[in-house]
């Protein structure tokens, strides 16, 4: 039984090459002095250049391919060795009668938690230990459980003082997953999330995207050695939640890795693992044009056609000196406005 497929072209800030034009055969393209690497184009059903402003009456049916930087070469029946050609990614048939659904999802970058701690009413005690104890509810194996705690005996009864001491304190720990900022005269504790290093740093990660999640408590030390939280009318917690954003190289690579076993790129546990060369860009940014659709195919246990959902998404490096982009639209928008739902144009 086939289950959802999804298929991810990425492509590079460049503009169409000019020997890619309407009607040009996929193993002309295919050459290197054709498709350039990173370059995204869509095909009609014979798999030719598909005419921009052409509809579903011209080709049912499209594909779309992406060309990559490796090349390969072979020998014809007759003998000849034909060299220099690109390696390409393909989508899967997109039959204009399946197409579901047809959407842009522009990049929006993403943003840190951060929760504001308004210490106005605070008033510091000399000799008093203070306590910032931080709840991180974004570790699934113990959402809420794991914490970080920071203490410090008041000297003065300075707020600005105090209040910078206790930003110092927590930005001395190399193991933090906040930032501190205390703002003198505002009497205003900021708290930002850190990227998490294990899902930020690399095409290599291990650990998917996430973000860090917490919430802060403010408490002093009695004189019997317990914890008591500071009276809210003295400190007032302001959060802004996490923005995961979209498009961001961290999620194109998550993606880009799970669409590998699509691709028989099943094998990520024995190492070393052997994988293609990643089409992700650390620190680039994306827009995305997805493309919900089924594929028809003739099940073998039975004599009827089924449909197997799938979805293409393609990915452009924005912002772009090049017009790959805007090229690839000029094909995609008038055959989606064709489709029997006819979509609306994506603007990106």
């Amino acid at each position: 039984m086939l289950n959802r497929v999804t298929s991810l072209l990425i492509g590079k800030d460049i503009s169409r090459d000019a020997q890619v034009t309407a009607g040009a055969q996929l193993d002309t393209i295919m050459k290197s002095t054709g498709l350039a690497a990173g370059e995204i184009v869509v095909l009609d059903k014979d798999k030719t250049v598909l005419t921009a402003g052409a509809t579903i009456a011209d080709s049912d049916t499209i594909y779309i391919v992406q060309s990559t930087a490796d090349t390969f070469s072979y020998t014809n029946k007759a003998g000849t060795a034909v060299t220099g050609n690109r390696k390409i990614k393909m989508s899967g048939p997109i039959v204009g009668a399946k197409v579901k659904n047809y959407y842009g999802k522009a990049y929006s970058a993403k943003s840190e938690q951060t929760s504001q701690v308004d210490l106005t009413g605070w008033s510091p005690v000399i000799g008093t230990e203070y306590i910032v104890r931080i709840v991180y509810k974004d570790v699934p194996e113990h959402p809420g459980q794991f914490t970080q705690t920071y203490r410090h005996v008041a000297t003065t009864t300075t707020l600005d003082t105090e209040g910078a001491a206790i930003a110092a304190k927590i930005n001395a720990h190399t193991g933090r997953r906040v930032d501190a900022t205390y703002t003198t005269g505002t009497d205003v504790l900021l708290l930002t999330g850190r990227e998490i290093p294990e899902s930020c740093t690399a095409l290599t990660d291990i650990d998917r995207f996430k973000m860090v999640e917490f919430t802060p408590y403010f408490n002093y030390v009695t004189s019997t050695g317990a914890w008591a939280t500071i009276a809210s009318t003295s400190t007032t917690v302001t959060t802004t939640a996490a923005n995961y954003g979209s498009g961001n190289w961290e999620q194109i690579r998550d993606l880009e890795n799970d669409v590998q076993g699509y691709r028989g790129i099943s094998n990520i546990t024995h190492f070393p693992v052997i994988t293609p060369t990643r089409d992700t860009v650390v620190d680039a940014t994306y827009n995305m044009i997805v493309i919900e659709h089924d594929n028809p195919y003739q099940s073998p246990d039975n004599q009827y056609v089924k449909d197997a959902p799938q979805t293409t998404v393609l990915a452009f490096v924005v912002p772009s000196s090049g017009t790959q982009q805007d090229s690839v639209l000029q094909q995609l928008n008038p055959w989606m406005a064709s489709c029997p739902k006819a979509f609306s144009n994506v603007v990106l």
